[in-house]
């Protein structure tokens, strides 16, 4: 698949609950891939792990329909594709004034602050195939939530332009259809140098919540699979795939530490 190959096409509505709710009757219904589902404002608009996410008017709200061919364990992978794109389309807009930051496994940041958050829900097939895939994505524009116990930023406090939501999605789907294509031919490894060039908190102590466990350690690289390689203080390498990151000062885990894992070989260089 080249670039040029991903068909864009938008329904925006004024007021919905979920964005990707309708992208995923979109997907049960028939569409192909390439839909935007767009809306003014979302009433039930969620993040991970179940949480609300705040939708007001003047933001974007969207979620992509794509329709992966390459394994359903991969497409997990998509949404560091996706907060990869998120960036460098910011970037774009603001003329390279301010360099967002990825941070793993779904969110793009301005210093230490949230600027976008990505949701993918992904939809088996019946023989465990991917059979499609919602990308979720909200963008601070021009707005940011202050009563979150992590720092958020958005466009307009940062003294940048604030397109409309047709216009941002225009612009961010160049680099997601350049970057979904590599993806798909080549696999999240082709991308990894470029995600890790843009990774906060690479080489820093870090602590990274799995369930009622807190693990701690330097968070030392990024696998070609999407997972994170935290260094622990006996200083081995424990490979996660799931699980909240939190970075330094300001960002304290709900949940009793733990040592980690036990690590199955010593700490060495990027994989």
């Amino acid at each position: 698949m080249s670039a040029d190959e991903l068909h864009f096409r938008v329904e925006r509505h004024a007021r919905v609950a979920s964005t990707n709710d309708l992208a995923r009757a979109a997907a049960e219904r028939g569409e192909p891939e390439g839909l935007w589902i767009l809306a003014e404002v979302q009433t039930a608009g969620r993040g991970r792990q179940g949480r609300s996410w705040s939708s007001p008017a003047g933001n974007f709200h969207g979620s992509l329909l794509l329709r992966p061919t390459r394994p359903l364990g991969e497409c997990a992978t998509l949404s560091l594709v996706a907060a990869l794109a998120v960036a460098e389309a910011v970037e774009t807009l603001c003329e390279g004034r301010i360099r967002p930051r990825v941070k793993w496994p779904n969110d793009v940041l301005v210093g230490r602050a949230k600027l976008a958050g990505i949701l993918p829900e992904a939809i088996a097939a019946p023989d465990g195939s991917c059979a499609a895939l919602i990308l979720g994505i909200g963008v601070n524009l021009a707005h940011h939530p202050t009563d979150l116990d992590r720092p958020a930023t958005s466009l307009a406090a940062l003294g940048e332009p604030v397109p409309t939501l047709e216009a941002f999605a225009e612009l961010l789907s160049a680099p997601l259809a350049a970057r979904y294509a590599l993806w798909q031919r080549e696999g999240f490894g082709a991308l990894r140098e470029a995600w890790l060039a843009r990774a906060v908190g690479l080489g820093e102590p870090v602590r990274l919540a799995v369930g009622e466990l807190v693990h701690e350690g330097r968070l030392a690289d990024l696998g070609r699979d999407g997972s994170i390689l935290l260094e622990s203080p006996a200083g081995c390498l424990v490979r996660f795939t799931a699980g909240e990151l939190f970075l330094g000062e300001g960002e304290e885990p709900r949940a009793a530490t733990a040592p980690a894992a036990e690590a199955s070989r010593p700490a060495a260089g990027r994989l």
